[in-house]
């Protein structure tokens, strides 16, 4: 089994009965004019769930932040993936707010 496997049985372990979804994908693709950068990860999700119905659930996707976006990639170019360490800050404080507003899903 893949990871797509993996998500479908943690997501309905909480309560096999009742479908949920807890399953949140974090992203460094800031939110731009009319959710240009999201609509390619939701195209794939669309295809995983509907057309090839290897997802069982449309994933919930926080966005990125344009200006850490754009001072990572710059960062990157002389200091290499250490240069992204803060948008992988961002994404842990953007994680962390979302999850605070479901502290049943701890």
């Amino acid at each position: 089994p893949g990871c797509l496997e993996l998500f479908e049985v943690l997501d309905k372990t909480l309560h096999a009965k009742l479908p949920s979804c807890n399953l949140v994908f974090l992203s460094a693709r800031p939110h731009l004019y009319k959710s240009v950068m999201e609509e390619g990860s939701y195209r794939l999700f669309r295809s995983l769930v509907l057309d090839e119905r290897r997802m069982h659930t449309f994933p919930t996707m926080l966005p990125g932040d344009r200006n850490y976006s754009v001072r990572g990639f710059l960062a990157s170019l002389c200091l290499g993936t250490k240069g992204w360490r803060k948008v992988g800050e961002h994404k842990y404080v953007t994680f962390s707010n979302y999850a605070e507003l479901y502290p049943e899903y701890d």
